[in-house]
């Protein structure tokens, strides 16, 4: 059965296949949406898991889209509501002593003097640092030809900026750290593995400049919690999409991609409906399109073999609770909430969570970012209640021993016991939980291994290596297919640029009338 001719066929509702559709049809295109899901947003959603009570089960922190892509796509500014929580963020320790982060430099510097001056010297010397990676980063974030280390090197050889040019490409996150920082519990804070694995990881930095410059690429939403869940950032991308003319298709998985003559022509959903376009853009991540929805002979078995050795190491979990009241950090007056912490206070915890994770064996001492968005956004519960979200790191898509239902008890015992640590009498106030394995998210979301950013953020698969050398600016081997998501140029996270990015590839491939 064959039906629905298109221009282009976008495969996944998610942010960046929104954001992709959207331009290719503000471009005159007819632009059709095929979704697995009973729902839009990929990973960019939120869902009432308990009544009354709204979670951003996945993603859970905006970062954009910003003025660039909201301009382009006519979003309202007030589509979607973004709270920047204040302090930012807590690190807590074991021995009780803690670091808070703000938006004010000068007030994140003071609580560091109990370390000594020459570490606040060092924080507004390494704050200079990561601003000048910034400026680097704009200046490729939105751009659909990503660039190579020679490039960049050409570009910023005699600049102020080629220290931290040099810095990124060959230098550790840790490494850099120890240029400004004494105290091993500020190296903590302010270190960043999490698809690196270490913070001693070659490319560590380089993946921490990127991810952060959505502030210096035209990107100036603040970053930070969604009134209403990020859903509502999924929600307004549909609505600029239909208004371009878009139509999304939901409960409509794509069984495989058509291919005649060489090139790309639709998609087959399950159950066999056939729709055909003259262009094919994947929103699925990079082994998902090429192992499961593409027929292996019509891609060249190098380039598939490559598909299969990308990494996808770096497998997350997401922890959800309700809970009957805030917790109370032990390292902070009892009068003093967060809406935001991070339990990662040593590098060897850091390492050995990685080494768990690698070894088939979810971290027995998890890493947890945490997110309480109900102190600043409380009707996203029921009266008097709180909830929790936290991403739990790192953890393998298969256990070694056993499977999930065997560890998910173990793995929620770990999550509570290390939180309680931090929040004693966290456990008292649990009403109820729910844990998404690495097998529960690739299920709900077909994201491969649950490496939420698609491809991990390492120093091979950044730049004109993301996902594959000679294969990074959202061009396939196969004619007519391209790819979209967060898998591509320039990162994972809620920003839109790959999105973005690969709509301005396929309409300068085919000026602008494929």
């Amino acid at each position: 059965m064959t039906h629905r001719d298109a221009d282009a066929i976008v495969i996944g509702a998610g942010h960046n296949g929104l954001v992709c559709a959207a331009y290719l049809a503000k471009a005159g295109l007819d632009v059709l949406i095929v979704e697995r899901s009973h729902r839009i947003g990929g990973a960019c959603v939120t869902e009432e898991l308990v009544p009354g009570c709204h979670f951003s089960t996945f993603a859970y922190n905006a970062l954009g889209p910003g003025p660039t892509i909201c301009r382009d796509l006519e979003v309202p500014a007030d589509a979607f509501e973004v709270i920047e929580p204040e302090p930012k963020l807590l690190s807590p320790f074991p021995d009780g002593d803690h670091i808070l982060w703000w938006g004010d430099a000068q007030k994140s510097a003071a609580g560091l003097a109990k370390y000594g001056q020459s570490e606040v010297d060092g924080f507004f010397a390494y704050q200079e640092l990561m601003q000048r990676g910034k400026e680097i980063a704009q200046e490729f974030f939105l751009s659909h030809h990503p660039p190579t280390h020679k490039e960049l090197y050409d570009r910023y050889r005699g600049t102020p900026h080629q220290p931290m040019l040099e810095a990124m490409l060959t230098r550790s996150h840790w490494d850099v750290l120890g240029d400004y920082f004494v105290s091993e519990k500020i190296k903590c804070a302010l270190a960043r593995a999490d698809d690196c694995g270490y913070p001693t990881a070659v490319g560590s930095l380089l993946a921490e400049v990127v991810e952060s410059a959505n502030d210096g690429a035209g990107i100036e939403r603040r970053a930070g919690i969604v009134r209403g869940g990020m859903g509502k950032i999924s929600a307004a991308l549909a609505d600029a999409a239909r208004r371009f003319g878009v139509t999304i298709r939901t409960e409509s998985p794509v069984e495989t991609v058509l291919v005649e003559q060489g090139r790309a022509c639709g998609v087959r959903l399950q159950g066999g409906t056939e729709l055909r376009a003259k262009i094919v853009v994947s929103n699925a991540d990079p082994k998902r399109t090429f192992l499961r929805l593409v027929d292996e002979k019509h891609i060249p078995s190098e380039f598939r073999n490559q598909v299969q050795r990308i990494k996808t190491r770096a497998g997350y979990m997401k922890y959800h609770a309700v809970l009957s009241g805030m917790p109370k950090f032990s390292c902070l007056p009892r009068d003093v909430d967060v809406s935001a912490a991070r339990i990662a206070p040593s590098l060897e915890y850091y390492e050995q969570a990685w080494l768990d994770a690698q070894a088939g064996i979810p971290a027995r001492q998890p890493i947890l970012s945490l997110q309480f968005p109900t102190l600043l956004l409380p009707e996203m519960a029921t009266p008097g209640k709180q909830i929790l979200g936290i991403w739990v790191r790192f953890a393998p898509i298969r256990p070694r021993d056993g499977d999930w239902d065997e560890w998910r008890p173990r793995v929620l015992e770990s999550i509570v016991q290390t939180t309680e640590q931090y929040a004693p009498g966290f456990r008292e106030l649990i009403e109820w939980q729910r844990l998404y394995t690495t097998a529960d998210i690739e299920s709900e979301t077909a994201i491969t291994d649950a490496s939420i950013r698609h491809v991990d953020m390492t120093l091979d698969q950044l730049l004109h290596r993301r996902p594959l050398p000679a294969w990074s600016a959202y061009q396939t081997p196969l004619d007519g297919l391209w790819l979209c998501g967060s898998g591509t140029h320039p990162c994972g996270s809620v920003t839109g640029a790959p999105g973005h990015n690969a709509a301005k590839a396929i309409l300068s491939s085919f000026n602008g009338k494929p």
